[in-house]
């Protein structure tokens, strides 16, 4: 089978690898798209295809029927990369090893979608016990910090935790200024299933900060030690957080792309225009304060005036959306001052853009300098 995933812009292309299997009939090919509403769009829908298939009851969004049965043993091919993959009744293995429905959908989709682009077999098995050997929650925590959420003051207060792996099958996780508790691996990932997936299930949900200090550390914290925690906490918003490293990354991309990249600021600090020299065209990019977290940037292009000759203005703005919601309007910044940067190469996966450039490349350009001066 040829399987096809959407490439994640607006040129209707497809990255593309080869599935198949002895024992089952696979159709000629399959197309996956991405899940908007997933933190990881493209990886979302590769796991919801897995899940089709190893699931008896199959479903997923797209309402697909094949399903590897009740019970199956099959040897498949991801790109020539050999695979065991089993269910026995409730459990599930691969490669003779057990291993829960969603950690093994989420190890198959990294792997089908590296398979794309990695045709050695020995480098792509390499890959998958790389993934298999962290569930994909303890990973998430590792590289986002641990999602915890509580109430104070009749507030509920979101933050995040830093999260270490310490040993093979033990995690430490901060929930104090330097003060750390424990956790197993098998721990970690219960954990997640309600405070980054909401769903209810095991003991590590709706955790009071005195439940959560008792359960990492061993024992009931003091009065003055769970005023300390509280406090730790409230510090470590999540919103505060995400924020705060979004606006670093701008920093950083101002400071590197210093002849590039120019920005304006309001009377409270807050980014309020970046400039951007693209390899062909110029770019203004505006904190819109009124769009939906898709889109909390608008782009604008410098082209010919439609009423002078030779003189340029600002065309837009241009619909550019994120693929994901929720990401902060700091990350939507740099994201988009990125792609710009290299707009020779965004033009051709952005459709939107195209219907405002009429000018040749490099034809018109803006006086930055001036234009900063006008805000």
């Amino acid at each position: 089978m040829k399987l096809r995933i959407r490439q994640p812009n607006d040129t209707m292309n497809y990255y593309e690898t080869v599935i198949s299997c002895s024992t089952f009939s696979f159709p000629i090919s399959e197309t996956v798209s991405w899940n908007r509403s997933a933190k990881d769009p493209v990886h979302a829908g590769l796991a919801e295809y897995w899940k089709k298939l190893l699931s008896p009851k199959g479903g997923g969004r797209y309402g697909w029927n094949t399903t590897f049965g009740e019970r199956f043993n099959h040897i498949v091919s991801i790109n020539g990369c050999p695979i065991s993959l089993v269910r026995e009744g409730i459990r599930y293995q691969i490669n003779g090893k057990s291993y829960s429905l969603a950690t093994c959908c989420a190890a198959l989709a990294r792997l089908t979608y590296k398979a794309c682009f990695e045709d050695d077999p020995a480098k792509l098995l390499v890959s998958l016990y790389s993934t298999l050997s962290l569930p994909e929650n303890v990973k998430y925590c590792m590289e986002n910090r641990a999602p915890f959420h509580f109430h104070h003051d009749f507030e509920r207060v979101d933050v995040r935790l830093n999260v270490l792996q310490i040993g093979d099958t033990e995690m430490a996780i901060e929930i104090g200024d330097g003060l750390w508790g424990t956790m197993t691996v098998r721990q970690l990932d219960t954990y997640c299933n309600f405070y980054v997936h909401g769903k209810s299930r095991g003991s590590w949900k709706r955790l009071a900060p005195e439940t959560l200090y008792e359960k990492v550390l061993g024992r009931k914290p003091t009065t003055s030690e769970l005023a300390v925690m509280i406090a730790f906490l409230e510090q470590n918003r999540t919103k505060d957080l995400v924020d705060s490293r979004a606006m670093e990354l701008v920093d950083d991309m101002l400071i590197q792309h210093n002849e590039r990249l120019f920005a304006t600021f309001d009377d409270d600090g807050v980014l309020e225009t970046l400039y951007v020299r693209g390899n062909d065209y110029d770019w203004k990019l505006t904190n819109n304060k009124f769009k939906s977290d898709i889109q909390m940037v608008s782009t604008f292009v410098w082209q010919p005036s439609q009423t002078e000759i030779k003189i340029g203005s600002w065309k837009g703005p241009i619909c550019i959306d994120n693929m994901a919601s929720n990401s902060p309007i700091g990350d939507q910044f740099a994201a988009r001052a990125l792609a710009l940067l290299n707009d020779s190469f965004t033009i051709k996966i952005v459709n939107t853009i195209r219907s405002y450039l009429s000018a040749e490349k490099n034809e018109y350009r803006a006086d930055f300098d001036e234009e900063m001066r006008r805000m």
